[in-house]
């Protein structure tokens, strides 16, 4: 076989003309599979009569026709893929679906409830970054990095400011050199996305909004709380199992999926001011490193590996991941 053409055909939410510009966490997909697998990946798109892999991102519901190889995807059990009028995921007519595994368990309950085989492997794939970047040599630089996500910044570009009308991103001036707002669009290349991931590890702490600006601080170690978009300002530690908790799905499924029974959060309404040191003692307060094992999730990798589960780093050849097109 010609290794030189062979590439991986990946499902994943990668840019267009429209949108030019990069979200981190979507275009990481590309990365991480193309390391593991040693080959370069080739964009698959999501209704296509193809054979195709999917891996990170909550977009396991979107997914239909030809046959799917899912590896680490979070899936919507409100959405529906075969008419969006309803809500509630149905299984689509003419796919077939391989699962080696899935965000957390939320997303294989979905699956799982339209007759799918889903096995027991949870994770996200973004998890394995630090194995490819160890990012060892980046300097701490701020107290406080806040994640916003993408709709939360008034445009879809790398230096789109938080809407004006969220006021909890208001940041004082003697503030500024200690508290970094960061919008995780970048331009579409290995390293703007590179430089992305140094912009959050250079943070002693972090409040996201974002699930990949949790996967990441977590997976480098970094303390971090979700940042509940309600509430008059006050931290929680509130209950994954708990059906009546107001979380986020998506930290509800990558936490569960880790292992975690609590979710570190802050919880305040965007229309209200911060107090930005209440939200750094609480992060100091209640977060604990995450246990998580990644080694069932990269055994179970659809590919033949290029990569092993027991080293520490694993290297990313320049020259195939130029031949991402992010």
């Amino acid at each position: 076989m010609n290794l030189g053409v062979l590439s991986v055909p990946l499902s994943w939410v990668a840019t267009t003309r429209e949108h030019p510009h990069a979200n981190v966490g979507d275009a990481l997909s590309a990365f991480v599979v193309a390391v593991m697998a040693g080959l370069p990946v080739r964009r698959a798109g999501f209704d296509q009569t193809a054979e195709r892999m999917v891996a990170v991102g909550t977009i396991g519901h979107n997914q239909r026709n030809g046959v799917l190889h899912f590896w680490g995807t979070g899936v919507d059990a409100e959405r529906n893929p075969v008419d969006p009028a309803h809500r509630g995921y149905i299984r689509p007519p003419d796919t077939e679906f391989n699962v080696y595994a899935l965000r957390g368990p939320r997303s294989a309950a979905t699956f799982r409830s339209q007759g799918i085989s889903v096995p027991d492997v949870y994770g996200d794939p973004v998890w394995v970054l630090p194995r490819i970047w160890p990012m060892t040599e980046v300097e701490k630089t701020h107290d406080l990095g806040v994640i916003l996500h993408i709709s939360e910044l008034e445009s879809a570009d790398p230096d789109a400011t938080a809407k004006a009308i969220l006021k909890r991103y208001y940041i004082p001036p003697h503030l500024q050199d200690r508290i970094r707002l960061i919008n995780t669009y970048c331009p579409a290349t290995p390293e703007a996305m590179r430089a992305k991931i140094a912009e959050i590890v250079s943070c002693r702490r972090v409040v996201s909004t974002s699930l990949h600006g949790l996967v990441i601080s977590e997976t480098y170690g970094i303390p971090c709380s979700w940042f509940g978009t309600y509430g008059d300002s006050y931290g929680a530690m509130l209950d994954l199992n708990d059906p009546g908790a107001h979380i986020d799905h998506r930290m509800r499924d990558f936490y569960t999926g880790a292992g975690r029974d609590r979710l570190s959060a802050f919880c305040l309404d965007r229309a209200r001011m911060t107090d930005w040191d209440a939200v750094m003692r609480w992060v100091d307060e209640s977060w604990r490193p995450l246990a998580y094992d990644d080694r069932p999730l990269i055994d179970a990798f659809p590919l033949p590996l290029a990569v092993s589960s027991a080293s520490k780093v694993w290297n990313a050849p320049a020259a195939m991941i130029a031949k991402i097109p992010f």
